[in-house]
């Protein structure tokens, strides 16, 4: 089963369809997803769902849905234009758009990726066509973080929440299962992870910093291979912030919870080399080692300093 199949299960479609045949629903539909691959597809399925009597005939392959998402149908309006950020200019042409009659179909739908990165400016542009849409139009807009979407405008939407997809409907997806755990049930980060042809060895290396990092002497070939591998950095201290889950539960006789099961026999292993506070201490030095990159830090002092303080705290918290 592929992913846009995976995707028509979900049972907010069923409730939007039940809302728009009981005149209930809003001309608006806000939905809050981290993924964005996940949430075009959903935002696509979704001018599917209220443009044609039967939503279960449409998937990728279809004519249909492949021209609303590439935003060349007459009637599903795809926007930002350059893939982005909303801009001012995009919403005027909304505006405009939207007092257009449909050609070819019962409405007018707009689908709005990544509106919460758009301008204020954007968003007061089309505060008044949502507060009141022409007849046979719909907005569906996708966001990551509604604190920056205008309190206005949210009030105005019938708000989903996406969850991230279950292991069982990620691996109709993925056949990649250090991908899968990863991806943290987010399709277009597992994807993308399963491309990576690096992710094995840089797991391998990112467990073995827990594992295999004893002494101070081994800090410098530590680090070597952490500026080596900079453009994963990111991926690497989410593993080992894994790693540190897993311990904890391994700790506490949850192994059936752990997450990289492909690793449990290595973390069992040196289970009994750090303690709890140990354990969250170094997720504590994670999350500042994390700001730091963000405040583009020097990354050989950073990477070094980290290392070592890991170090320290292990030997500490015992």
């Amino acid at each position: 089963m592929g992913f846009v199949e995976t995707l028509k299960k979900q049972s907010f479609f069923e409730n939007i369809l039940k809302k728009k045949e009981s005149n209930t629903l809003s001309n608006s539909i806000m939905f809050f997803c981290e993924d964005n691959l996940t949430s075009q597809k959903v935002l696509v399925l979704t001018a599917m769902l209220l443009e044609y009597p039967v939503f279960d005939l449409f998937d990728e392959k279809s004519a249909q849905f492949q021209k609303a998402e590439a935003g060349i149908d007459l009637d599903v309006k795809v926007y930002p234009k350059n893939g982005e950020k909303l801009l001012v200019a995009d919403a005027n042409e909304i505006v405009s758009e939207a007092y257009i009659k449909p050609v070819n179909l019962p409405y007018k739908v707009f689908l709005i990726n990544n509106f919460d990165v758009s301008t204020e400016e954007a968003q007061n542009k089309l505060l008044k066509i949502l507060e009141e849409p022409p007849k046979n139009v719909y907005f569906i807009l996708s966001v990551k973080n509604e604190e920056k979407v205008l309190p206005t405008i949210k009030s105005r939407c019938d708000k989903i929440k996406i969850v991230p997809l279950s292991d069982e409907e990620m691996s109709a997806v993925c056949q990649d299962k250090l991908a899968c755990v990863l991806g943290g049930g987010y399709v277009g980060k597992t994807l993308a992870l399963e491309k990576n042809r690096e992710l094995a060895s840089v797991a391998d290396f990112a467990v073995s910093i827990l594992t295999e990092l004893k002494s101070s002497k081994q800090v410098l070939s530590f680090s070597k291979r952490m500026l080596e591998e900079k453009t994963n950095l990111n991926l690497i201290l989410e593993i080992v912030s894994l790693c540190i889950e897993d311990i904890i539960k391994l700790k506490c006789e949850s192994e059936d919870l752990c997450k990289l099961k492909m690793y449990k026999s290595d973390l069992k292993d040196v289970e009994p080399e750090f303690s709890v506070e140990a354990l969250c201490e170094i997720s504590r030095l994670i999350s500042k080692f994390r700001e730091k990159l963000e405040f583009n830090a020097n990354l050989t002092v950073a990477v070094d300093n980290f290392l070592l303080k890991m170090l320290e705290v292990k030997f500490l918290c015992k």
